[in-house]
């Protein structure tokens, strides 16, 4: 979920070269667009074999004490991003919100679930269009169906920027799809991993978007000092990490019906209740159970995913929205103002509590009153203000 990084650099190429209508969404579709990227990542360490117990957390401790001291290295290639675009209800607002998940989950984060069968009213794409509002949701490359290049020297936070940042251009063009058009506002929504990515490339590209949405965010010594005010405030100790989960198996070995042609640098845990971690006060108890039968992998790159943790160059709105319970990421009024001067250029920065929820914000019961506070701060004009929901910031 959270996990640590590095900075950035790259060349931007786009085309979009299929659609097919997703099955039982009028008003979304699925798209696929191949970009080239130029990227500067670390040249990690290549892996033992990580089929033996423990081997993947021991492998993963040696990245992370090398990562920082490892040489850089360019990598180039063409990948795949898949995503599924839904178009805002009627004739709506010109606004497009790409939408980045976070590590282990996939673009259907944003929608209804993985396993397909999530409510209606947890999807965040649904409530989007119904505010008028288009959204793009993405396979962060080297997840879901985007591609899946080498799981260590490809899959590291500066490519997935790069990607992103090939996308953003090609939308700006017109040139990403014929089925979308010239948004006049971007909007850059992330979760988790996601909001890492989405925090780190508006400082990178501060042009690229208008609007930085995150969710279950922020990383590095940030997040630290979200753990400690929890701990200290609510007098209980944080779940450990996942992040090292002693179940880490390659994906082709933990699940091998789903993951069997992918490398082994592609990890999943073997643990169902690792998946519990991002559930907390009010959900479907089912959601976890399906979550893990339908859970994405962790590719080992993705270690790099913390970055720099200020962002003086982004001059557009920051919107961050987190469970009141989530561990990973809860926040007092000290460490919100703490993260308000992270963003010291933003022309806004707006603190959202989803009430009675842990770090997956989405699968919670009060996904749509959050939903609904997320659109108050875009100002949509068409939003329907129910009573009783609270504002901090």
């Amino acid at each position: 979920m959270l996990l640590k990084n590095l900075l950035l650099l790259g060349l931007p190429a786009l085309s979009c070269y299929g659609a097919v209508i997703g099955k039982g969404q009028p008003h979304c579709q699925q798209l696929y667009f191949t970009a080239s990227v130029n990227a500067t990542t670390r040249d990690l360490s290549p892996a033992p074999d990580l089929s033996a117990p423990n081997a993947v957390v021991t492998y993963l401790q040696a990245l992370l004490k090398e990562y920082n001291t490892a040489p850089n290295k360019t990598r180039r290639g063409t990948y795949t991003f898949a995503g599924q675009y839904c178009k805002a209800h009627g004739n709506g607002h010109s606004a497009l919100q790409v939408l980045a998940h976070g590590s282990t989950y996939t673009k259907e984060y944003w929608d209804r679930g993985a396993w397909g069968n999530l409510s209606l009213q947890n999807s965040y794409q649904r409530f989007a269009a119904e505010q008028g509002s288009s959204t793009l949701a993405v396979d962060r490359i080297c997840n879901g169906r985007s591609s899946h290049p080498d799981p260590q020297l490809d899959c590291q936070l500066t490519t997935s920027i790069e990607a992103f940042h090939a996308l953003f251009s090609a939308l700006r063009k017109g040139t990403a799809s014929k089925k979308i058009p010239v948004p006049e506002e971007l909007v850059f929504a992330g979760h988790s991993a996601g909001s890492i990515t989405v925090s780190n490339h508006v400082q990178k590209y501060p042009h690229d978007v208008d609007t930085a949405i995150l969710t279950g965010w922020p990383s590095g010594p940030i997040a630290q000092s979200f753990a400690a005010a929890y701990q200290a405030r609510r007098n209980v100790t944080p779940p450990a990490s996942p992040a090292l989960s002693p179940d880490y198996f390659p994906a082709k070995i933990g699940d091998p019906p789903r993951f069997a042609d992918l490398d082994q640098g592609y990890i999943v845990s073997t643990n169902a209740s690792f998946r519990t971690v991002g559930y907390s006060g009010s959900y479907d108890p089912s959601y976890p159970v399906f979550d893990n039968l339908s859970r994405g992998t962790f590719p080992l790159g993705e270690i790099s995913y913390s970055g720099v943790t200020s962002f003086p160059a982004f001059t557009g709105r920051v919107i961050v929205a987190t469970g009141d319970l989530d561990s990973f990421a809860w926040a007092d009024r000290d460490v919100i103002e703490d993260s308000r001067a992270a963003f010291p250029s933003a022309s806004s920065f707006e603190w959202i509590h989803a009430l009675d929820a842990g770090h997956l914000v989405n699968y919670h019961r009060s996904a749509p009153n959050t939903y609904r506070k997320i659109f108050q701060a875009l100002g949509s004009r068409e939003l329907v203000r129910e009573p009783g929901l609270r504002k901090w910031i």
